[in-house]
């Protein structure tokens, strides 16, 4: 097994990605919190052939060079690193001890898996909850990612995850018989049988779901799966992302619509409802996609109050509010809503108050 491989394209997006979260991430939970924990479950050895930086070191940068640092120097950040292969543990050690220390900052380097280190971690919290947590998984396949371990994690209110949900692997091999205890234990259930006799985009949507499913199922509130795709239009991966609130679920659009997509990667919504009409991410949203699901969702209602039309861009497309925003005030000058805003209220006023009219 080779210590350091070359950087992909779709990793680079994965890890642009990354960064643009946590650097909204950080500032958000050290604003309320006193100690913010950082995972990566399956964290390789920190740098690619090239040199490139890896996730670890993306993470550590995201926060120490973020703007915002010297303000969080009275929050307590951890990082625990978590890699099996002996030699890329030791090249990752090593490199994050080159990287400069602060007071506040802990770095964690542990060898073996994610599934043992995680297990020691949770069984020694014991009734005590745990910090707020961004919980990273990327695992090379499917196996060591146990849903059981996933649904631990997701008792704690304050924990998110982004597992990469390896599905070109996957279906490749789906009907070896040393890979059925692992995606057993992957998706906590057998119903992944039911994708053998499945092909192309069937069995994709099948297996999709059913992991998205099976997130819910834990107690996560909000999951979106994210469909990466290469420069030869092949699904490479799905990254998934859990969390239990809103909050968290807007960073992360964020995130996704800011990233450069690079080397023919493309990357889109692929949660059901919008998934019949994928989402892409693109450098200007598709307004006209937005609109028709907005018309189609609020036809005919009358004064809906702008919260719920925010809350239903934000949970059920793939859409910023802002955008939902956008759309409006077109549709307005079009006089395809009306909008009654509360009274001294200028015209591209869309705050508390606001009611829109669909036709």
């Amino acid at each position: 097994m080779q210590t350091v491989w070359p950087l992909e394209p779709h990793t680079a997006a994965k890890h642009s990605i990354l960064r643009r979260y946590l650097q909204g991430y950080y500032p958000k939970m050290a604003s309320t919190r006193g100690r913010i924990v950082f995972v990566d479950g399956f964290a390789g050895p920190g740098e690619y052939e090239g040199g490139e930086p890896g996730s670890p070191v993306i993470a550590l940068a995201s926060l120490i060079e973020h703007s915002y640092f010297p303000k969080m120097s009275t929050r307590e950040f951890i990082f625990l690193f978590i890699e099996e292969n002996l030699a890329r543990f030791e090249m990752l050690r090593d490199k994050l001890a080159e990287r400069q220390r602060h007071p506040n900052v802990k770095v964690v380097v542990q060898h073996g898996t994610f599934e043992e280190h995680m297990d020691r971690v949770l069984n020694s919290l014991g009734e005590k909850q745990m910090a707020p947590a961004f919980v990273m998984v990327d695992p090379f396949g499917v196996k060591g990612l146990p849903l059981a371990l996933l649904r631990r994690l997701a008792t704690f209110p304050k924990t998110e995850l982004l597992v990469t949900f390896i599905y070109e692997s996957m279906s490749r091999f789906l009907g070896s018989d040393e890979f059925e205890p692992h995606l057993d234990n992957l998706f906590g259930t057998s119903e992944w049988r039911q994708a053998m006799n499945l092909h192309g985009d069937r069995k994709k949507e099948f297996l999709s779901d059913l992991y998205a499913r099976q997130l819910g199922s834990i107690g996560m509130e909000y999951v979106r799966l994210f469909e990466m795709k290469d420069a030869g239009n092949r699904t490479e991966y799905f990254l998934a992302f859990a969390t239990h609130h809103t909050e968290g679920l807007r960073v992360m659009k964020e995130a996704m619509w800011k990233v450069d997509q690079a080397g023919g990667v493309t990357f889109s919504d692929f949660t059901a409802p919008s998934r019949e009409q994928a989402t892409l991410f693109e450098a200007k949203p598709n307004y006209a996609q937005l609109r028709d699901l907005m018309l189609g969702r609020f036809a005919g209602q009358q004064r809906v109050p702008i919260e719920n039309i925010n809350d239903f861009v934000l949970v059920e497309t793939a859409f910023r509010e802002t955008d939902g925003r956008d759309v409006l005030r077109d549709a307005e000058k079009e006089e395809a809503v009306k909008v009654k805003r509360p009274d001294g209220r200028r015209k591209n006023y869309w705050g508390a108050g606001t009611q829109v009219t669909f036709g």
